[in-house]
């Protein structure tokens, strides 16, 4: 799709979309043709269109002066049109442009949506996504695609530009998470997500490193290695570093992304019901590569340190075992006793690499635990961390970029809970492994992030959706990647 600003209306062949405000007047759009705004005060008398949020009219025009079809899309009142209301609108116009077969439009933006330009065009962008990129000529239907869209407007043509380039960079990396995450393991595995943040280092000139089995082994990160080695392909750690600070010394934030391409669950077998959705748990690693694709394009002012344990949690004689104790790279030996809470066990090692950068704090993102879903359902990710201020800043973040968190406690008796009578912690609360679950998943986490101030997002219940938004599509979500940056952006 192309988009690009025009100062005057397309004709012929092509559709004009005109969001319009509830309680609107018809001679606030003045800027419009009075064929438009005549038209609108018609429907809008006989009660037809109001304006009402989500409201939709889809009409013809006979007029060779103007485009053939005309396409009215309501606001709802001002003072509530906020960010995702903005996103939902985009995505209407974007899904009523492709259901109608449109090649071409016009897309006008009134005065009034002057702070919401991004949100608007990010919503048109990301509602063309498909799922269906593995499929062949035999069995795949051809998607309608709108090749051009013109912007009319009379606001500043570089606010316009800027907001456009914003929501292009935006939509392009929600699209590569959800690529990422839709993808099945035999294509999108740890090699592959290592040689992705290659690519991402080298067209944007940040530093990585990435450590394979031998460089794990040499470091005894035995928490990525006991997941992984039933598998037969390569564990990874990658690190990715962004110097966006005016002080390239300051201290970084550093977030750390679980990263397992596929999730038997180990010897402690997942139910067959949902085995096929198990290549989604890498989520929390996908949002860490989609923040890095952004990062410098969006020129963030702070350094940033990216951390991904990529593994596999497969079955086979070498599997790790429940009542297995490993040794972890902080040093900790950990308990085994559940192979299917094998995410904080690689993120306890992926936590402890990422202390060596000296972060200013610690996020670590991961679909996590079951239990999160179970207490939240799919709106909200689950928050918990060791410092109140860094979780209230990501849960405000959340509500501005509609990726939204909700606070989970970290009780002492949850941290208990952890405990091992045969190791320094053990993986799973087993006695009442039902109860906080999530808690208690971010408390094994917690003993290895030391003294800096750390919160954990849990996606388990947000990364995947057969329920989307508005704005969004079956499948993957990209959760988690809004609420970062728009918290790495302050």
């Amino acid at each position: 799709m192309i988009i690009n600003l025009e100062n005057k209306i397309a004709t012929g062949n092509c559709v004009l979309v005109v969001p319009i405000f509830e309680g609107e007047s018809p001679k606030n759009l003045k800027e419009l043709p009075s064929k438009v705004s005549e038209f609108f005060a018609k429907v809008k008398e006989n009660k037809e269109f109001l304006g009402k949020k989500g409201e939709k009219l889809y009409t013809y025009i006979e007029d060779k002066n103007l485009p053939e079809k005309l396409f009215l899309i309501g606001l709802g009142k001002k003072e509530n049109f906020k960010y995702r209301v903005a996103k939902e609108t985009g995505a209407m116009i974007g899904k009523q442009l492709k259901a109608a077969k449109a090649k071409e439009a016009t897309i006008f933006l009134p005065n009034e949506v002057k702070q919401f330009i991004t949100e608007i065009l990010e919503g048109l962008l990301i509602s063309q996504y498909e799922i269906d990129k593995l499929k062949t000529k035999f069995s795949k239907k051809e998607n309608h695609k709108i090749d051009k869209v013109k912007l009319f407007t009379k606001l500043d043509k570089d606010i316009v530009e800027e907001g456009l380039d914003k929501a292009k960079t935006m939509a392009g990396a929600s699209d590569y998470i959800r690529d990422l995450v839709n993808y099945p393991s035999n294509i999108v595995d740890a090699p592959y997500l290592a040689n992705e943040a290659k690519k991402i280092a080298k067209e944007n000139g940040y530093k990585i490193e990435v450590l394979g089995k031998k460089e794990l082994e040499k470091i005894k990160a035995g928490g990525i290695l006991a997941v992984n080695q039933a598998s037969r392909k390569e564990p990874k750690l990658v690190v990715l570093e962004y110097k966006g600070a005016k002080n390239k010394d300051e201290k970084p934030i550093a977030i750390v992304g679980k990263g397992i391409v596929f999730d038997t669950g180990g010897l402690r077998v997942k139910p067959g019901a949902h085995m096929d959705e198990m290549h989604q748990d890498m989520a929390g690693a996908a949002v860490v590569l989609g923040l890095f694709k952004v990062l410098k394009k969006m020129n963030i002012r702070k350094n940033v340190v990216g951390v991904m344990a990529l593994a596999e949690n497969s079955l086979g004689s070498d599997a790790y075992k429940p009542s297995d104790i490993i040794t972890m790279l902080s040093g900790l030996t950990v308990e085994i006793n559940n192979t299917d809470a094998e995410g904080r066990v690689v993120l306890g090692d992926a936590v402890t690499y990422s202390i060596k950068y000296k972060p200013k704090s610690i996020v670590t993102i991961a679909t996590l635990t079951g239990a999160v879903y179970v207490a939240l359902g799919h709106k909200y990710s689950g928050l918990i961390a060791n410092n109140s201020k860094i979780r209230r800043e990501l849960l405000q973040a959340g509500r501005e970029s509609d990726d939204l968190g909700w606070p989970l406690p970290l009780h002492p008796e949850y941290k208990k809970a952890m405990d091992s009578k045969y190791a320094d912690v053990r993986n799973n609360d087993k006695e009442t492994a039902s109860a906080a679950g999530s808690s208690k998943g971010a408390a094994f986490i917690e003993r290895f992030v030391g003294k800096n101030d750390w919160c954990h997002i849990d996606i388990a219940g947000t990364a995947f959706t057969d329920r989307p938004k508005p704005y969004e599509t079956f499948g993957a979500t990209s959760s988690g990647f809004y609420m970062l940056l728009r918290f790495l952006e302050k």
